[in-house]
């Protein structure tokens, strides 16, 4: 494993384990106890939100019964009354401190005792005090004989001031104390409710549920029910709290769930906890293993994705986390009554995030540095950058001179490339670089060219290699092994086959679809790491070498054959000659001899005519192709007439100037109006005209002779090649046509 990637997997490592031992100590500890409350506060808001139990009812002490009955406190001749109109409620409970007495007023203590006694469902509060809570402070001992039960109506506050957990049981000089709503419960009749909520309290605070703001529940004023404004029948089997409400009379708190302008009174808080109780949602805290693995999940999740993710992804992942984390929380508050602080995940992800964005920029940074290094002691590149500078690694840049560094070295590059593309692009040869998988990925200026050229269009990336071949191989046969061979390269091993040695070493020669002689080779190509990445097909057009190597043999044959021909006649006629009995009449043998030598001559002519123009400079002038044509078609005059052939001459323009070489141009009209007459029959036209096409002028020599098949019209212009149905008909070397392609 490289340096650079053992770097990145140990700090991977490092980063993983200091997020999750920070979650871990989070999840354990409470570093921001307030940031947890104001989490807990806002997941109680969104999940516990819930219509009021309608079988809870607070009679409210408020302004409008002490205006009507009077100031506080009342005689509690009066609560016995009101008890008097709450026979058919399931259970009632005071949330009144009924501690002290004036021996003035002890009827009235015993009509409300008596009261209590009557009903048989109606439950007292106390309050606990002391540094323990161990101190019971209770109402007078005949409301509390009288009564079902007491119950504490102590209420936990939180160092912000607001009211989040209750207790609802208490070990108080050997037994448990237990809350007004538990003893509720018990006056109701209702002992397993209780039970349960008694074996919860135990152990632990329990969340309340709060089910809204305040002014939630059904509020009755005290002074509607004693008055009888409100039927006794209205509270058939229903909790009934009775507790103060009037301005400065009565305890309000802020909850999870008031506003900042109305809190909740403590009547109401008791309501809540009732109804916690009557649906079984006490909120209980998770434990801490269930926390860890709760907290841990997302960490690890996170930690997954990190290594292998962009910045921008582990981004979005750790928005989506966060999110999830925040949900999910809220769905197992809602639906198991469980809580569990996700502020250590999400700590943890915060953290997560810049601290391995710091982390993977160090070891970027620092690898940037070392290839920037690196590539500065190499000697490839020619044009060398006055940005760079740097000349070793260091620690204490900054980004931007790391950036400088990399701007300047990436202008090297640059200029290497294009140092070298200005090269390829200058070579002769058609050049295609493929990949591994035979995609085309860079072709040069030439190879562009000369698929146009051959009507294939132009190249473009991700090219098949087989749909390249077609134009190059246009024989299936020789295309399909090459191919084949090709595309069984996939290691960096020199290839095996025959036919990839001599692709490699000598090349492979193939005809185009345009009949052009070409020669493709192929050499692999290799990264810095020494890695096979592809191959490099070079196409060269050999086509000049071989009609060079056609002419030769043209050449050679005209030497050996053509020439000699005439010469060795001569000599057999010589001999013939000087035996008496073979012997020719001297003017027979002189005008055959003549005739030999003549044939000699003129092929001497041709041949020197042909080389002159393939070779020679030019002596370019303005001439008329006009004139010119005109000119020789009247050197032909006598044959006109010897053998009524009738030439005429259909010119568009009366002149017709070109700069050419006027000896070359004369001697290649010669040639075509020569065979026009030479492949005409007697008593036929031959037919002469030159036509402008935009900047060029078309000559046209038009015969009535039998005509050339396609086959041969494909080679008619190479030297030293005749028609092969009129070779021993007309004389001729094949040299005439030659000539005038190469003018």
């Amino acid at each position: 494993m490289k340096l650079t990637e053992k770097r990145y997997k140990r700090e991977w490592v490092l980063v993983c384990f200091f997020v999750l031992a920070i979650t871990v100590l989070l999840s354990i500890w409470q570093f921001f106890p307030r940031l947890d409350a104001r989490i807990y506060d806002l997941t109680i808001r969104l999940t516990q939100d819930r219509p009021a139990s309608d079988k809870i009812v607070v009679i409210a002490i408020d302004d409008k019964s002490l205006e009507e009955i009077g100031a506080w406190p009342w005689r509690r001749s009066v609560h016995a009354r009101l008890l008097g109109f709450l026979q058919e409620a399931k259970a009632v409970a005071f949330d009144i401190s009924f501690i002290g007495t004036v021996p003035e007023l002890a009827q009235e203590n015993e009509v409300f005792a008596n009261a209590i006694k009557n009903h048989q469902r109606v439950v007292l509060a106390n309050f606990l005090s002391g540094t323990e809570k161990k101190q019971s402070n209770n109402p007078e001992p005949d409301f509390v004989k009288a009564a079902h039960g007491l119950g504490f109506i102590n209420i936990n506050i939180e160092a912000d001031g607001l009211i989040r957990y209750a207790d609802l049981q208490h070990r108080q000089n050997g037994h448990s104390a237990r809350h007004l709503s538990v003893a509720m419960l018990e006056a109701a009749g209702n002992q397993t409710l209780a039970r349960q909520a008694m074996a919860l309290g135990g152990n632990q605070k329990l969340g309340i549920p709060f089910a809204g703001p305040a002014n939630h529940f059904q509020i009755l004023s005290y002074t509607d029910v004693l008055s009888q404004r409100i039927p006794g029948t209205f509270f058939n089997n229903k909790y009934v709290f009775i507790g103060a409400w009037g301005t400065g009379l009565g305890d309000q708190y802020p909850t999870p769930t008031t506003s900042d302008s109305l809190n909740m009174s403590g009547v109401e808080i008791l309501a809540n906890m009732l109804q916690a109780s009557l649906e079984e949602k006490w909120i209980q805290n998770a434990s801490l293993v269930f926390s860890l693995s709760l907290n841990l999940l997302p960490i690890l999740v996170l930690c997954t994705f990190l290594k292998n993710s962009s910045p921008r992804s582990n981004l979005a992942l750790s928005i989506l986390l966060t999110v999830a984390i925040l949900l999910t929380h809220g769905f197992i508050l809602y639906r198991f009554n469980l809580w569990s602080s996700p502020l250590p995940s999400i700590l943890g992800i915060i953290i997560a995030y810049p601290l391995w964005s710091w982390r993977t920029q160090e070891v970027a940074l620092y690898q940037m540095s070392r290839e920037i290094a690196k590539v500065n002691k190499e000697e490839a590149f020619i044009f060398k950058s006055e940005i760079f500078k740097t000349q070793g690694i260091t620690y204490n840049q900054s980004i931007n001179q790391r950036f400088a560094d990399l701007r300047g070295i990436l202008t090297q590059v640059r200029n290497m490339r294009q140092f070298i593309m200005d090269n390829i692009n200058q070579m002769p040869d058609a050049t295609a670089v493929f990949d591994i998988n035979h995609k085309l990925q860079f072709t040069t200026e030439t190879t562009s060219k000369y698929l146009q050229k051959a009507g294939a269009g132009l190249p473009y990336k991700n090219q098949d290699l087989a749909s390249f071949l077609e134009v190059i191989m246009p024989d299936d046969g020789q295309r399909a092994e090459v191919l084949e061979n090709i595309l069984k390269i996939n290691t960096p091993a020199e290839p095996q086959s025959e036919l990839l040695k001599i692709l490699r070493d000598n090349g492979v020669e193939t005809k185009d679809r345009i009949n052009q002689d070409l020669l493709v080779k192929y050499v692999n190509t290799y990264s810095a790491a020494g890695n096979h990445i592809g191959y490099i097909l070079t196409v060269h057009d050999i086509s000049p070498i071989r009609e060079a190597e056609r002419k030769r043999e043209n050449t050679l044959r005209f030497l050996s054959h053509d020439m000699r021909a005439p010469q060795s006649a001569i000599q057999a006629l010589i001999e013939l000659q000087k035996n008496p009995q073979t012997a020719l009449p001297a003017e027979e043998i002189l005008q055959r001899i003549n005739d030999l030598s003549g044939r000699t001559i003129k092929l001497v002519e041709d041949f020197l005519q042909l080389t002159k123009a393939e070779s020679m400079e030019l002596d370019m002038t303005p001439v008329d192709l006009v004139e010119l044509l005109e000119h020789i078609v009247n050197e032909y005059w006598g044959i006109r007439q010897k053998r009524n052939i009738n030439v005429s001459c259909d010119f568009a323009e009366p002149i017709a100037f070109i700069l050419g070489d006027h000896m070359l141009l004369s001697r290649a009209f010669i040639n075509l109006i020569d065979n026009a007459f030479k492949y005409s029959a007697d008593n036929t036209a031959i037919h002469c005209s030159i036509i402008r096409q935009k900047d060029n002028w078309q000559i046209r020599i038009k015969d009535q002779g039998v005509g050339i098949s396609k086959e041969n019209q494909e080679r008619l212009f190479s030297s030293f090649y005749r028609v092969p149905d009129h070779e021993s008909k007309i004389s001729g070397m094949g040299l005439g046509l030659s000539f005038v392609k190469t003018v």
